[in-house]
C-alpha cells in the first residue's frame, strides 16, 4: 500500500497513516478535539522543534503496540465505524474517558455490533480543578431555606458549607476527593424574547431556554428591558458565561430541560465537562465529537492513588438482541422525570440506527415494581429506570440481588440517595446514562469482565 503521509494530533500526539484514496482534507480533527497536522514522513515528527513529538515517539515505542499512542483507524471507517460522516476522526472516547485502551480492538459499527457497553465513559477531575456550579441546592436552597442568609456569590471553602443533598451532596464529594475550587455562577443575565426566557452563551447571545419558574423574585432580580439577573442560579442553561470565563474543568448543574442539554453540548465544544445528576435529556447528547464530556446519573468516586475524583467508569453490557424494560410516564411534575429512560433509549435507537427489543412500561414515582414485574414476566435481565425514593429502590434492589446477571441503567437518580446508593451496592450491575456508549463485537464474558475491571481500576 502506498503511503501518502501522516496525520498527527497536536493535542494527544496520536498518529494516523493515510491510505490510498485518502487525503488529509478528509479528516477535520482528532477524537480528543485536537487539530490534525499533515507530515510527509515519520522523520519530520522527530525533528519538529515545536511539537514535542521527539519525546513522545521515543517513549511510546516502548509501550506494547503503541496502545497509548496510535489511533487504530480502518480506511473510511467501514470496519469499525471509527470515522464520522463528516470525516472527523472519532471513537468511543474523548480526552476525558478511558474507553479506547480497553475496547478499541473489539469495536464495531453499531449495525454490526453484538453488544453495547454502557457506563465506561468517565470524567476525571484532577486535584484542585475549577468546578462551576449552580447556586441552587449547592450553596443555598431557597425551597428549604438552607443557607438562606448566604449571599449568592458565596464561594465555599469546605464541604461542610454546602447543601447536603442533591447537587450539593455530589459537589461535596468532589471537594472531598479532589479538593476542587467551587465557583457558583450568579448574576447571570437572562432575557425574555417572544415570551420565552433565555440564558446567554459566552458571547452575549441569548440561546438557552430557561424555565420561567426560575425567574421569580426568590431567584432573580429585575434588570429592566426584559432582562433579569439570575442570582440563585439553577441549570446548565445559565452556566455558560461563568464556566467559559473561569476556564472550568467541570460544571455541575441540573440538566432536565432541552435548553440545559443544549448548553452542555456547547460547553463540551469548549473542552468543558458537564455533570447533571438531575438528567432528563441526556439522549440528545449522544455521539458528540467534542473535547468535553457530559454525563448524567453516574457515581462519583475517588481516583486511585488520591489523584482526584472520577465520575462514571462503571460499565455494564447489553446484548443488542436482549429484551430491555424501559420506564416512562405521561404525567407532569413531579412524575415527569420518570420518562427519562424512554427518552434516552428512543434517542439511542435513532442516533445509532439500531432497533432494540424494548418493552416500555408506564410507571410513576414509587412504581418501579411495575418495571421489575415486567422484567420478570418477559424474562428480561436489564431494566432502565428512575429511582427517587425508598419505595422506588426496594423492588429494584431486590431484583438485582436475585440474579447477578440482572442489570439496571439509572436515570435522574444520582441526586437522590436511594438511587445513588445502588451504584455502590451493585457496582457490577448498575450504571447510568452514558453519552458515549461503546459498540463491540462478540467476545467472551471473561474477556469482557477483564476489560471492565481495567475501567474500574480507576477507582478500585
Amino acid at each position: 500500500m502506498k503511503v501518502l503521509g501522516y496525520l498527527v494530533c497536536d493535542k494527544c500526539h496520536g498518529k494516523y497513516r493515510l491510505k490510498d484514496g485518502e487525503s488529509s482534507s478528509d479528516f477535520s480533527r482528532c477524537s480528543c478535539g485536537g487539530n490534525l497536522r499533515y507530515v510527509s514522513n515519520v522523520d519530520s515528527l522527530r525533528s519538529s522543534p515545536s511539537s514535542g513529538f521527539r519525546f513522545n515517539l521515543a517513549v511510546n515505542r516502548k509501550i506494547l503496540a503503541g496502545v497509548l499512542f496510535v489511533f487504530l483507524l480502518i480506511a473510511a471507517g467501514v470496519a469499525i465505524g471509527f470515522l464520522s460522516p463528516s470525516g472527523s476522526v472519532q471513537g468511543a472516547n474523548s480526552t476525558n474517558n478511558n474507553n479506547q485502551n480497553y475496547f478499541t480492538d473489539v469495536q464495531a459499527a453499531p449495525q454490526n455490533a453484538s453488544m453495547v457497553v454502557l457506563g465506561a465513559t468517565n470524567i476525571q477531575v484532577p486535584q484542585g480543578a475549577t468546578v462551576v456550579t449552580q447556586v441552587d441546592r449547592v450553596t443555598k436552597d431557597p425551597a428549604s431555606k438552607v443557607n438562606n442568609s448566604l449571599s449568592p456569590d458565596f464561594k465555599p471553602t469546605s464541604p461542610s458549607q454546602l447543601v447536603p443533598w442533591m447537587e450539593g451532596a455530589r459537589v461535596k464529594e468532589l471537594m472531598k476527593y479532589a479538593n476542587v475550587t467551587v465557583i457558583p455562577a450568579t448574576n447571570v443575565p437572562v432575557k425574555k424574547i417572544n415570551n420565552t426566557w433565555y440564558g446567554p452563551d459566552d458571547k452575549g447571545n441569548y440561546v438557552y431556554a430557561v424555565d420561567p419558574g426560575k425567574m421569580t423574585d426568590l431567584r432573580s432580580t429585575d434588570a429592566g428591558n426584559g432582562t433579569r439577573m439570575a442570582t440563585v442560579t439553577h441549570g446548565m442553561n445559565v452556566m455558560v458565561p461563568t464556566a467559559v470565563n473561569n476556564h472550568a474543568s467541570l460544571v455541575v448543574a441540573c440538566g432536565d430541560l432541552p435548553g440545559k442539554a443544549q448548553a452542555e453540548a456547547y460547553m463540551n465544544t469548549k473542552g468543558i465537562n458537564c455533570y447533571a445528576p438531575c438528567d432528563r435529556f441526556t439522549g440528545t447528547l449522544l455521539d458528540q465529537n467534542s473535547s468535553g464530556t457530559s454525563l448524567g446519573t453516574m457515581p462519583i468516586r475517588a481516583l486511585k492513588n488520591g489523584k482526584g475524583a472520577v465520575i462514571g467508569a462503571q460499565p455494564i453490557y447489553m446484548n443488542l438482541k436482549e429484551k430491555i424494560i424501559v420506564q416512562t410516564t405521561i404525567k407532569g411534575y413531579p412524575d415527569q422525570y420518570c420518562d427519562a429512560p424512554k427518552r434516552y433509549f428512543d434517542s439511542f435507537e435513532k442516533t445509532y440506527n439500531v432497533t432494540l427489543d424494548k418493552v416500555v412500561v408506564d410507571a410513576n414515582v414509587g412504581q418501579t415494581s411495575s418495571v421489575v414485574d415486567a422484567a420478570e414476566k418477559n424474562g428480561a435481565n436489564i431494566i432502565a429506570v428512575r429511582v427517587l425514593s425508598p419505595k422506588d429502590k426496594g423492588p429494584v434492589e431486590a431484583w438485582l440481588k436475585k440474579d447477578p446477571n440482572h442489570r439496571a441503567v439509572l436515570f435522574h437518580s444520582a441526586a437522590y440517595e436511594p438511587g445513588y446508593s445502588l451504584f455502590f451496592e451493585f457496582p457490577n450491575q448498575v450504571t447510568g446514562d452514558d453519552t458515549k456508549p461503546v459498540f463491540i463485537k462478540n467476545i467472551s464474558q471473561s474477556d469482557l469482565q477483564d476489560r471492565f475491571n481495567k475501567v474500574r481500576s480507576l477507582w478500585q
